[in-house]
């Protein structure tokens, strides 16, 4: 399901209102939209931004909140095996970014049906948009624009359907960002030539508008957790300040071609468009078995990449937002190993690989801190590698040995 979160629609708003891009009525966020905006002409409106022609208009039905949650867990759970949701759920708490009581199906249900304003699902080619029907507001033109733009993209380079669910697949990370930042941009250009007259918004503006958006996160007042939160919001902001660098320099072929041989492999590449442009890729890591050292029956249940949005994640609660992002960056590679125990407890052993000496050394030292704030974890670093393990009595032992893989 590729969606639009309400939040950052209205925000979007705002934002162009500030700067001066909306004006008058056009900038209030609860307005109608002008003479009541059908789907055809807003097709029409996001083809010529997007430089691509429909093939066929999507089905677009108004639904609410209850039935967005509805549609939203079906295809999470077509997309993500109970199994594989249990090893996510079980990571996150191990790594105090859920808490411990929490549900991960249920924190997601509750983003789907609190905070979602439409969705497209590519499996029925359907769009949807969360509230009663009529003549759509600012905000619901916004979205409609954004999920037009999933529906145009899935005609033309069949756009991937399943949920990216963080820890698990980086490169899922990635495609979500790439998914969700052509959206954004392409609803921000949108917006602005429709209350412009037509006119194309200068490169600066569209810049500038997008570094804001960046600021914009769904409120603690969700109720949903701060991983859970920016998680959700981090594909919008990062991706659409990828896609905006490679428009401006290559136009919309350019972003094409990132639909296909040019896409971005990993979070990394979103966050540092840099690396994308150099094609660094990840290195391949991997955790060693920790059979040697867990008692006997031990099985390991998961196992899966460990990108950089989530590296920098992991790091914020001990040690502060400024200081993981710097942490975070120069990040070659990751990988994690969950295994469960007999009687059900679950130890975590995981090991990144880093650019440079130094890059590992910062690493390790904020690694340290957010072992320390876990409890019952510890972090080691040798070379340009740093394992990390939690497991209450033996997490310098797994640690070492994770790094010695």
């Amino acid at each position: 399901m590729n969606r639009t979160f309400a939040g950052v629609a209205v925000g979007l708003t705002a934002v162009l209102a500030a700067i001066g891009l909306l004006t008058g009525d056009e900038a209030e966020p609860k307005g109608e939209a002008p003479e009541g905006t059908s789907v055809a002409q807003a097709a029409r409106g996001v083809e010529r931004v997007r430089e691509l022609e429909f093939e066929r208009l999507p089905r677009v039905k108004h639904v609410s909140g209850a039935q967005a949650r509805r549609d939203g867990l079906r295809e999470l759970d077509r997309g993500v095996t109970p199994r594989a949701l249990a090893t996510e759920e079980s990571l996150l708490k191990l790594l105090g970014l859920i808490p411990p009581r929490a549900s991960l199906r249920e924190l997601l249900g509750k983003a789907l049906s609190n905070e979602v304003g439409g969705y497209y699902v590519p499996r029925t080619q359907t769009l949807s948009i969360v509230g009663a029907g009529g003549a759509l507001g600012l905000v619901g033109e916004v979205t409609l624009a954004h999920e037009l733009t999933h529906a145009l993209e899935d005609q033309h380079f069949g756009i991937d359907a399943g949920p990216a669910t963080g820890f698990r697949r980086d490169r899922g990370v990635a495609d979500s960002a790439l998914r969700e930042g052509t959206a954004t941009v392409a609803m921000v250009d949108y917006l602005v030539r429709k209350q412009g007259g037509g006119k194309d918004i200068p490169a600066s503006l569209r810049g500038r508008a997008l570094k804001e958006l960046a600021d914009i996160a769904l409120p603690a007042s969700s109720g949903l957790p701060r991983y859970v939160r920016e998680g959700l919001v981090f594909p919008y902001a990062a991706g659409a300040q990828l896609v905006n660098r490679i428009e401006g320099r290559g136009g919309w072929g350019a972003v094409d071609r990132a639909f296909g041989p040019d896409a971005p492999v990993s979070s990394e590449q979103i966050m540092h468009p840099r690396a994308y442009e150099g094609r660094e890729r990840p290195r391949r890591v991997r955790v060693p078995s920790l059979a040697s050292a867990l008692p006997a029956g031990a099985e390991r249940v998961g196992q899966g990449d460990i990108g950089e949005f989530d590296t920098e994640q992991l790091l914020r609660e001990a040690n502060g937002r400024a200081l993981s992002r710097r942490a975070a960056t120069g990040w070659g590679g990751g990988a994690f190993a969950l295994w469960r125990l007999p009687g059900g407890r679950d130890v975590l052993a995981a090991r990144w690989v880093w650019d440079t000496a130094r890059d590992t050394r910062e690493f390790e030292r904020a690694a340290a801190r957010t072992a320390r704030a876990l409890g019952g974890a510890a972090a080691l670093g040798a070379g340009r590698t740093v394992a990390l393990a939690v497991a209450p009595r033996r997490a310098e032992a797994l640690a070492r040995l994770a790094l010695g893989g």
